[in-house]
């Protein structure tokens, strides 16, 4: 059996800076027009650590308290953005076929690792067209504080599903360094796709086993980290 964790955005999707577009607006509206998520390196971060990050340049030395608000309407802003069709996400290359394929298999099975709230998950996948329950294990930015925390929680709920969890059979599927170091800490397989903001290059620098300029590639080149 293998399990294959994909991330979202830069990885499956690309949604059109909604979702910092978003942010900022419910950072706005509760805490001021100060709030601002320039210069914040998004690419792999949870947000709760994204939103400390803002809070803190704003001299909120511990924001942990206004959190759950802050997540809250960001969600509502998320969700009003993708009713209004402010922006639409575009789903990147090789993403329907890929997911077809892995479901079609049944030694694998699938799920997900993402910064993302949980519940912002089903509004950006619905928003590209992609089914969110065909991901049958998932960790995301408001279950644990770190990420390769995530791949651990996601691993063991693929225990708690009759697997034996060997990291060697699971892969990690993302655009950033910091997907594949999350990877790499569980002892996982890491491929790393250049549809994000990081280059082929970037990435290869990061350790990742196999990097793809996208999915495309994904399903001949994936059989090589098997054998």
């Amino acid at each position: 059996m293998r399990l294959v964790l994909f991330d979202i955005d830069g990885t499956l999707l690309r949604a059109q800076g909604i979702g910092p577009i978003a942010m900022e607006r419910a950072g706005r509206r509760l805490l001021g027009p100060a709030f601002s998520l320039e210069g914040i390196d998004f690419g792999g971060a949870l947000d709760p650590w994204i939103f400390r990050q803002a809070a803190q340049r704003l001299g909120h030395d511990d924001p942990s308290p206004l959190h759950p608000a802050f997540r809250d309407e960001y969600l509502v802003e998320l969700a009003r953005a993708f009713d209004a069709g402010e922006r639409r996400p575009v789903l990147l290359p090789g993403v329907v076929a890929a997911l077809a394929a892995f479901r079609d298999d049944p030694t694998a099975t699938l799920g997900l690792v993402t910064g993302n709230y949980a519940r912002a998950v089903p509004l950006k996948l619905q928003a590209a067209g992609i089914d969110p329950t065909q991901f049958v294990v998932g960790a995301f930015g408001d279950d644990a504080p770190t990420r390769p925390e995530l791949v651990r929680l996601a691993m063991e709920q693929w225990r708690a599903r009759g697997a034996d969890p060997d990291p060697r059979r699971v892969v990690v599927i993302g655009d950033t360094p910091r997907d594949v170091d999350c990877a790499k800490k569980n002892g996982c397989r890491s491929v790393a796709v250049a549809t994000g903001w990081h280059t082929v290059e970037q990435l290869e620098a990061g350790g990742a086993d196999l990097v793809l300029r996208d999915l495309t590639a994904l399903m001949p080149s994936l059989e090589t980290l098997w054998s």
